[in-house]
């Protein structure tokens, strides 16, 4: 009985640990193996490799440390780009539930760009970056990165020119 017990919750663990926006799914369902589009996913376990391994700051080792899955979509075949608005298409699943936080939102002369996030106390758990017009990208990234460490990696960074700040 014991021993079914902790099936049951290591397989309910596996799955939601695995689990992905339903959107983003839909977006990598529909897009993946089409002529002209490039799919990357990286798992956590690569990710960790990489900053256990790579010569990194504390920062940028705790960073990748924190992460549990990258994926990113881009369409690259102009044709298929001009039929294409990942903004229009998946926003309202990506955001059905209404779990995700809407951090930057930039829209200007047909450009959409949406970064949305899931943030559970002191930590970002899902960022997803939808890149809509000239060229379509989606970005989804998981894990639980600590706000304190991510201010602290964008401190030292060029992106804190003064024009990002969390």
């Amino acid at each position: 009985m014991k021993f079914t017990f902790y099936l049951f919750i290591f397989s309910v663990s596996i799955l939601f640990s695995c689990a992905t926006n339903s959107g983003v799914s839909d977006a990598f369902s529909k897009y993946s193996g089409e002529d002209g589009v490039t799919t990357v996913t990286v798992p956590g376990w690569a990710i960790k490799l990489v900053g256990r391994f790579a010569e990194l700051d504390e920062e940028e080792r705790y960073f990748l440390q924190s992460i549990d899955k990258i994926k990113v979509l881009t369409i690259e075949d102009e044709s298929l780009n001009s039929t294409v608005n990942f903004h229009d298409e998946f926003y309202n699943k990506i955001n059905a539930r209404n779990k995700l936080d809407m951090l930057v939102q930039v829209r200007d002369q047909g450009e959409d760009i949406t970064i949305l996030g899931k943030i559970n106390e002191e930590e970002l758990t899902e960022l997803i970056i939808l890149v809509s017009g000239e060229e379509n990208t989606m970005v989804y990234l998981k894990g639980s990165i600590n706000l304190d460490e991510l201010k602290q990696l964008i401190a030292k960074s060029d992106l804190n020119a003064g024009l990002l700040k969390i």
